[in-house]
């Protein structure tokens, strides 16, 4: 007897019945149920070839959708494979970085659908060089060509012979055993290389298993890792939608794949109610100029789930039927997952469609994000709050409790830049990236310096920046939860008005106790503030073990600001931003930055290299205010009201925000409203217009 996973617990939880069979079919018009058996026994696969991503009877609603509605994407098909796969020789989209893109994927496709000799021809030299090979390589190589061998094995099956069919599922064998450390070593849930491990060892699997029933053990193997490892831990994440790593690395670690693949090939159907709500994390952070911030281990911050992920979009709107999905549907070339799974019958409707607007506001749950802005078109302001409930290194900065905020460009930004090369500057585990990128210090956070502190990320020396801690990775959804090794409080509350947004996050478990006692933020969106642009007011409880650890409040800029007393005031791309500090009282207030340090950590600079992946868009800003106490004490508060304006606005006076004080509060009279906090831990704060 088979413990029942817990997938299927969670499904349960949720009102999702598992149902006895499950027959997904290409362009079914109706919303899937997901199917999951809780008896292994009771998992099967489809018989036949083809039945990765599609079946051999799906085969004429595939030419009948080509006829049809998806005619156009077709053609711009066939237009992508003559000019950038049957021009070059197909051993050359055979090795390397195509492997990992699956590029010789759609001229495969247009031969199975077409039988046009020019395509099979094509695709069959491509198999032979995939498996000619052999497992070599990286594990992008290694994994990327199981992942194309299994498409050339399972969708040329019926035209290749028996001769061609045993050199590729020797190949097939031959790669699995290679990557099948990924399923019998340290499966790491949350983040790392064994999700795409696991993936491609499900298509290697799901290829052969019918011709080598011996390895169904092993398939058993991904599949549980799959059920009770990679997609509990998922919803648990974005059960609202975002995830933790950022614009970037989300869409890399939610890659739909696994999912279509599973659900055709095998008698389950793992199209989750939340991966429907995927594209508003793309719709809510996507700011005023086109790009999204600057979190986590950006590599860009341009492209949406039109490019790298379109198969998370084509499953929200095509799969589960998501109108604001289908409104972010943009053209691409590569129209492989629209041909197989979008569905124009879903009307697109805008995040301001007047029938049905999504609200200004989310919060994104478990992945520890809000997003607020004031409209939807590109004058928006827009505010990112992070304070993720959970700690974990792959790709998620130690920056909980931080803010971005935009409007025309970065005003207040999250610093540093990211090279993905792995090995330059800014690249993974490199210099920039160890000692600033990823630390707190790089981020709109908060700061508790002890100057004997040694710090290490990674298990390599780094610099000390007074910042969140580096720790033991979590590998799994427990490790996440309340109670788990790497929990922690993140979001706290969160209240959306017209008027006003209003977040509280708690990040004191994401310091060592030795150094903070307590580090929360609140955080207040006035959207209705009688202003053009909203202002952001931020209060800060801050608690040091000792009482002079040095604690600062950070705001970083891309351009040079200047200060006058407590007012500091930064430019970028005609936005300004004036930043006032009413708390501390007598606070020293000091700017950090300009050339030579542009990445000043702790009395030295940690530089990027900036001739390296040039990219438009990412700012990696050259200059912070740091706020501080001017006496030691345990407990300090700090509290900052943030306008944004256009550049030729009329200046912000000091005057404009009033400190306001009573009896266990402190506070804000700002823009016609009285706003206050107070000093007690966790308390909730009080925000009303102004009489």
């Amino acid at each position: 007897m088979v413990m029942k996973s817990t997938l299927i617990r969670f499904l349960f939880s949720v009102g999702i019945a598992a149902s006895a069979h499950a027959t997904y079919q290409i362009g079914q018009t109706e919303i899937p149920n997901v199917v999951v058996h809780d008896e292994p026994a009771d998992f099967q696969v489809h018989e036949g070839h083809p039945r990765l991503f599609f079946r051999g009877s799906d085969l004429p609603a595939i030419r009948a959708r080509i006829a049809g509605d998806y005619r156009a994407e077709w053609r711009e098909m066939l237009d992508q494979i003559e000019q950038e796969a049957l021009r070059q020789p197909a051993a050359k989209l055979a090795q390397g970085p195509h492997l990992k893109l699956w590029s010789g994927r759609n001229v495969v496709f247009a031969a199975v659908v077409t039988g046009d000799r020019k395509y099979l021809a094509w695709a069959k030299a491509w198999a032979e060089a995939l498996a000619a090979a052999g497992p070599v390589g990286n594990d992008n190589e290694y994994r990327g060509r199981l992942q194309c061998l299994a498409i050339a094995y399972d969708w040329l099956y019926p035209v290749l012979s028996n001769a061609e069919r045993q050199r590729l599922r020797e190949a097939i064998v031959a790669h699995i055993d290679r990557n099948w450390y990924f399923a019998s070593g340290a499966t790491n849930y949350i983040g790392g290389h064994s999700r795409w491990g696991n993936f491609a060892l499900a298509a290697g699997l799901l290829a052969v298993v019918s011709e080598r029933p011996d390895l169904r053990d092993k398939l058993l193997v991904v599949r549980n890792h799959w059920l009770n490892g990679y997609f509990p831990a998922q919803a648990w994440i974005a059960n609202e939608g975002g995830y933790h790593m950022g614009w970037a690395y989300s869409a890399a670690y939610l890659t739909g794949g696994i999912n279509l693949v599973w659900s055709v090939a095998t008698n389950e159907t793992v199209f989750f109610p939340w991966l429907g709500k995927l594209p508003r994390f793309w719709i809510y952070g996507r700011q005023g100029d086109g790009f999204y911030p600057n979190t986590g281990d950006a590599y860009t911050v341009q492209d949406d789930l039109n490019a790298y992920h379109r198969d998370l979009l084509m499953i929200a709107s095509g799969v589960l039927k998501d109108p604001y999905a289908a409104w972010t549907i943009r053209r691409h070339p590569d129209r492989f997952a629209d041909i197989l799974f979008g569905d124009k019958r879903v009307t697109p409707r805008a995040p301001d469609d007047p029938q049905a607007p999504l609200p200004l506001s989310k919060n994104f749950g478990n992945a520890g994000v809000v997003v607020a802005r004031d409209r939807w078109d590109e004058a928006t302001t827009l505010l990112q709050f992070r304070s993720v409930p959970f700690y974990s290194a792959n790709h998620h900065h130690r920056d909980e409790n931080s803010f971005t905020l935009h409007y025309r460009g970065g005003l207040a930004i999250d610093s540093g830049l990211y090279d993905e090369g792995g090995t330059q500057k800014g690249g993974y585990g490199g210099p920039h990236w160890r000692n600033y990128f990823t630390r707190t210090i790089a981020h709109n956070a908060i700061v508790v310096f002890d100057p004997d502190q040694k710090m290490t990320v990674l298990g390599e020396p780094a610099s000390n920046d007074g910042g969140q801690t580096y720790r033991e990775e979590p590998t799994k959804l427990e490790d996440l939860q309340p109670g788990g090794q790497a929990h922690l409080d993140g979001i706290t509350r969160f209240v959306d008005t017209a008027d006003y947004t209003y977040a509280s996050g708690d990040a004191t478990k994401a310091y060592d106790p030795a150094r903070v006692n307590l580090a929360q933020r609140d955080i207040v969106y006035l959207r209705g503030a009688g202003r053009a642009h909203p202002v952001v007011v931020v209060f800060d409880r801050v608690e040091s073990a000792k009482p002079d650890f040095q604690k600062k409040f950070l705001l970083h800029t891309v351009n040079e600001p200047s200060g006058h007393g407590s007012v500091t005031v930064a430019e970028h791309k005609g936005g300004r931003l004036t930043c006032v500090t009413l708390l501390p009282e007598q606070a020293k207030l000091n700017l950090v930055g300009g050339p030579g340090k542009e990445a000043w950590v702790d009395g030295e600079n940690h530089p990027w290299d900036p001739t390296h992946r040039v990219r438009p868009g990412r700012e990696g800003g050259a200059w912070r205010l740091e706020v501080s106490p001017s006496a030691p004490a345990n407990r300090d508060y700090f509290l900052h009201v943030l306008f944004v304006d256009d550049a030729g606005a009329a200046p912000v006076a000091a005057e404009d925000a009033k400190l306001t004080r009573d009896e266990g509060r402190v506070g804000v009279n700002v823009a016609g409203w009285k706003i206050e906090f107070p000093l007690a831990a966790g308390g909730a704060a009080r925000i009303e217009r102004a009489p």
